[in-house]
């Protein structure tokens, strides 16, 4: 049995107390004993400090007996704590009055083994039932405070103010002295963990409430108990976030984001700790931390100055045409200027659909498919805004570059013979191995006048073309993914290392591993 309940021992005997400890198998039943009293008011006071589950009782004990005993602690409002009996006695009046107090079970000494059992066993049904009816009542009752709560954040019809919701909200404010709603953002990968984190912050009666905002978002309202309020709502905000963040794997780092709004001393005033958490959660994406509180920003202030976005337009263009480096220093420029400005992230990610829609333009008028182009487009997806301007930024010059490249592509097709559709094929198939007859048969040329003009528009011969193409896909795999080298060869089209090895080092002057460990500086 997982759950072990607590029992006290009280008997003024300490030889009964040691019988009871070693002849009756109470771990067979789920039980452990907590402690043991030698009297009724030496009990009183150990349950009045930490109620056990189960309290076994003699009746006739100097100082208080057991059923005075029962009779305080059930006038001292503890209802849950279960009793038994035990007694030499065969006395009616005290079974009688025993029943009263709600006690039915009863042993009498010496304990026979069969009575003591159906009695554990009676008694640990008991408890379970109590345990759920327990949890079951306590799910009803969050669930009531997360819609009150719900209300209180996002407003409602007056319809839906019922008296149990407003009860749920009174006995909310009975509960804390102020009140701080965190927002909560990351992706579908880490919500599950994310959950899991929060179930049991949540799970007991003055826990926090979790509240849905979407699918990579949700609420959290936080009660602050007077002596946690007393040394700073923030303070004791930001130390909840952060235990919440380092109960996730390291790995989530950079990916579940926190932002907590300015305090409240009710509930019903959570809709401005939710506005001003919303106000310092836009903070997060110019990164620096995983965790912002209203009162860290409430000094700055976001830009919204909207021409920006014609920067947007000359960055696009410069994707036909343009050198590579005149667009990485555009970006960077204008990244830069995000930053110093505090641009609003909503503003960053207009600038980005600016671009990108410029971009499928572009490849549409060059006879390319412009939705394929916004598809590839880590900004046109189902995503929340990137995590941060950093990140953004990033995926941004990758986009633009790739379709700098493939607008190049495009033209050389439309006006580049069948040196361009040759040039086009090994893009495509650069990992497959072709001679220079099977090319020729394929495009219906001479082998010689393919070898020949080939190199005259390229620079190269087809050979070289292709080792060219592979080294810059193993570039790009030592770079983004953890391959071992020979694997990476392997993939490009190399079938021995060494000629790999021997391509790689004549492109870039470096060994694989150096150039991994260099462009990951």
């Amino acid at each position: 049995m997982d759950t072990k309940y607590e029992v006290l021992l009280v008997d003024d005997e300490p030889l009964a107390i040691e019988g009871l400890k070693l002849l009756v198998d109470w771990d067979k039943y789920g039980f452990r004993i907590g402690g043991t009293c030698e009297n009724g008011e030496e009990a009183i006071r150990r349950i009045r400090a930490d109620a056990p589950d189960l309290v076994v009782t003699d009746i006739r004990m100097p100082v208080m007996d057991g059923l005075r005993l029962i009779e305080e602690t059930r006038e001292g409002g503890d209802r849950s704590t279960l009793f038994v009996i035990t007694s030499g006695y065969d006395d009616f009046d005290y079974a009688l009055r025993a029943m009263r107090l709600g006690v039915s079970n009863y042993l009498t000494k010496p304990l026979m083994d069969d009575e003591t059992d159906e009695m554990l066993r009676r008694v640990r049904a008991q408890l379970e039932e109590r345990t759920r009816r327990s949890a079951q009542a306590l799910r009803a009752d969050i669930g009531l405070e997360r819609r009150a709560l719900s209300l209180a954040l996002f407003g409602g019809d007056e319809e839906e103010q019922t008296p149990d919701l407003c009860g749920a909200l009174e006995r909310l404010s009975s509960r804390a002295g102020e009140w701080v709603y965190l927002r909560l953002t990351t992706n579908a990968q880490w919500m599950p963990a994310v959950r899991e984190a929060l179930a049991p912050l949540q799970a007991g009666p003055d826990g926090c409430r979790l509240i849905d905002e979407g699918r990579f978002a949700v609420g959290i309202v936080l009660g602050l108990p007077d002596e946690a309020a007393a040394l700073g709502a923030g303070e004791a905000a930001r130390a909840f976030g952060q235990a919440l963040l380092d109960r996730l794997p390291p790995e989530s780092a950079g990916q579940v984001r926190l932002a907590a709004g300015r305090s409240v001393e009710r509930p019903e005033e959570l809709g401005a700790s939710l506005r001003s958490a919303e106000e310092a959660a836009a903070f997060l994406f110019f990164g620096g931390s995983d965790l912002v509180l209203y009162a860290d920003i409430a000094a700055k202030r976001l830009s919204f100055d909207a021409s920006v976005l014609e920067q947007a337009d000359r960055i696009a263009a410069l994707t036909e045409g343009g050198s590579r480096e005149e667009i990485v220093r555009l970006l960077g420029e204008a990244f830069a200027g995000f930053r110093a400005r505090l641009t609003s992230p909503e503003l960053v990610r207009m600038f980005a659909a600016r671009i990108v829609l410029r971009c499928a333009y572009v490849c549409e008028e060059l006879g390319g498919d412009s939705e394929e182009t916004i598809r590839r487009s880590p900004f046109c997806r189902d995503v929340p805004l990137l995590p941060d301007l950093a990140e953004t930024g990033l995926a941004l010059e990758k986009f633009c570059l790739d379709c700098r490249l493939q607008a190049s592509r495009l033209t050389e097709r439309s006006g580049g013979g069948v040196q361009a559709q040759v040039a086009e094929f090994l893009r495509e198939r650069y990992a497959e191995t072709f001679t220079i007859r099977e090319l020729a048969e394929r495009f219906y040329v001479h082998p010689v006048y393919l070898g020949q003009s080939f190199t005259r528009k390229y620079g190269v011969g087809i050979a070289q073309f292709v080792h060219e193409l592979r080294i810059e896909e193993a570039c790009r795999l030592l770079f983004e993914e953890d391959l071992p080298s020979s694997a990476i060869a392997e993939r490009v089209g190399y079938k021995g290392y060494p000629h790999f090895l021997k391509q790689f080092e004549k492109k870039t002057g470096l060994k694989p591993a150096e150039y991994r460990a260099q462009a990951s500086s």
